[in-house]
């Protein structure tokens, strides 16, 4: 709709209009998705998302989309390593994640996940990007902010992801990445 207002020669109240619709179309999308992540949470009876192949799916889909960039991404993540909820939000989550690091990467992404008694399931998703500056961590994790405005996004995902946790009773945590020095994110979720 609006694709279509700019190629015409509509007149600027009408494209204001068509803008504002819009927007708030988008707002009402994300509400809703960040209503039905923090109400879907942790489900105890339900059979365990296995990580690996879900990791694998949706890497082989970035692997596409950003063919051109020649990223490689390590995966090391124990076959028997689950996540007790629903499917969709661990696609959402670790999706939103894994992009931003195939969009920052130079070349390198590193994707690891243990079990850890105290600390529940810890996953981390490491780049050889730029990483975040520890001045701006807590401000990326904010709704519509992003660490680079050059770089193309609406600055939500990492806000998502961090709704997405908060509903398991986890957290999210930016830090910079010992192994390849760039960005890396910890996503933590406590065991049912």
């Amino acid at each position: 709709m609006v694709r279509g207002a700019l190629e015409e020669s509509t007149p600027p109240a009408a494209l204001r209009a068509a803008v504002a619709e819009q927007v708030e179309r988008m707002r009402q999308i994300v509400d809703y998705q960040l209503q039905r992540a923090a109400t879907s949470g942790r489900t105890t009876l339900a059979k365990p998302v296995a990580l690996r192949p879900t990791v694998q799916r949706l890497t082989v889909s970035l692997d596409k989309v950003y063919a051109d960039r020649g990223i490689q991404c390590e995966i090391v993540i124990d076959d028997a390593v689950g996540f007790a909820g629903d499917q969709g939000d661990l696609m959402e989550a670790l999706g939103n994640v894994l992009d931003n690091a195939y969009k920052w990467a130079r070349g390198r992404v590193y994707v690891s996940a243990s079990r850890d008694t105290a600390a529940g399931l810890v996953v981390k998703v490491e780049d050889d990007g730029p990483g975040v500056p520890a001045a701006q961590r807590t401000a990326v994790l904010q709704r519509g902010v992003r660490a680079d405005e050059a770089v193309s996004g609406q600055g939500i995902g990492l806000a998502v992801v961090q709704d997405i946790l908060r509903a398991y009773g986890g957290s999210l945590e930016l830090e910079t990445s010992e192994r390849l020095g760039g960005a890396r994110v910890v996503m933590h979720l406590p065991d049912a």
